[in-house]
Order: C-alpha cells, then structure tokens, then sequence
C-alpha cells in the first residue's frame, strides 16, 4: 500500500477518548447512536450532539440502524461526514438511505454481514443502491466477534466490487499488523479491540496500535 490503511475507531463515549484516539492517528471518530440492539456504546442523539464537537476536524461517523427514516432523522440532527448504516438492508433500503443523505452532504457506510450469505450479490446491489463505502463486519448485533476477521469473505467482496471497503471483526494491536498484510485494506474498523472495558478505550492498546501499523507499513 502506497500510505497506511485510513483508522476508524468506533464506540467512542467521552471527551477525552475522543481527543486521545485522534492525537494517536485516529482517522475517523464513530458514535453509536440509537442503535436498536443493547450494547454498552449506545448514545442518545443529545449525547452524541455534544460528542462530535470534540472531534476538532477529525472525520466523524455516526452508527445507526433500524428504519430507514429514523436513520435519517438522526444523520439530519448530527450532520457526521459518515451515517453508518449497521443493518441487514434491502437494496430499496439503501438508495432510500443514500439518496436522503446525500441532501445532508453525508456519505453512506453500509455494513456487509459476513454471516450474509451471497458477499458478492450483496454488494453488487449496495453500490447499485448508492452506498459509498462497504464495511465487511464479522462481529455480532451485540458487537462481540466470535470468529475475528472473515478473510474469505473480504477477498469475495474486493473481487465483487469497486466500492472502498473497510474491515472490521476482532482486530487488535496485536493482530493489525497481520491482518493488513493478509487483507491490503485500505480501512479498518476497531472498537472493543482498543477498549480496557466496554466503552472505555484504553491509550497504551490505541498507541500500540498505531505503533504497528506503522511498522508494518514502513517495513
């Protein structure tokens, strides 16, 4: 890779996390906002609100699912560069989605399940749909991933489409590096691989973080 791969870290809840994660590398700063499953990153849209002015030129995402109209009323309320839409969607879905966000000036970031089924027929109808970036995600509605990176998947998904793709599912400091050299992603998703507990992002898992990805890139 010419450049290292672009770091979305995600499940951000405070202030100091925010500024910490984005003093390291931090590339994209993501709130979980509103999402209809219980996880211990969820935000109210006041809270979020109040999150995303600390992100100081950073791009930001928000993370959502549910009906597609309230994801859109949360993408209007918070303006991010990114609505990420975390949700087994039809195709009508998404270009309902990006269609609407697009009026906002906000990019769409569609997870692609890779508990799924047909990778490549779903991403043929997301970038038909209009979604921006797909993002491979091997983790559950709850955010625990049981079986890390999905590599199988991920080549499926380069071959299936021309799209920016992001990776996510179990990376950590110690794995990154690894993953990257297996993968060629251009972006990563982390969120409970830099955390020291739910919510909480730990600074010496996010600065060993970048350490290797570095690294790995520099090497």
């Amino acid at each position: 890779m010419d450049k290292r791969a672009t770091v979305k870290i995600c499940g951000l809840r405070s202030v100091e996390d925010i500024q910490m994660c984005i003093r390291h590398g931090a590339d994209i700063v993501g709130f979980v906002t509103e999402y209809p499953h219980p996880v211990p990153w969820n935000l109210s849209v006041a809270e979020a609100k109040e999150l995303l002015k600390a992100a100081n030129g950073a791009k930001t995402a928000v993370v959502t699912g549910g009906e597609v109209a309230y994801a859109l009323r949360i993408a209007e309320q918070l303006r991010p560069d990114y609505l990420q839409y975390h949700h087994a969607a039809t195709a009508k879905q998404v270009r309902k989605l990006a269609e609407g966000l697009h009026s906002l000036g906000v990019q769409l970031i569609q997870v692609v399940s890779a508990h799924a089924g047909d990778i490549a027929q779903i991403a043929q109808k997301y970038y038909s749909a209009g979604a921006h970036i797909l993002l491979l995600d091997s983790r559950n509605a709850d955010g625990s991933s049981e079986g890390g990176v999905d590599f199988s998947n991920w080549d499926v998904l380069r071959v299936a489409t021309d799209l920016p793709l992001m990776l996510a599912g179990g990376i950590t400091p110690d794995n990154v590096a690894e993953i990257l050299h297996r993968s060629q992603a251009y972006m990563i998703d982390l969120m409970s691989g830099v955390e020291s507990t739910a919510g909480v992002k730990d600074e010496a898992k996010i600065i060993a973080l970048f350490q290797e990805i570095i690294k790995g890139h520099s090497g």
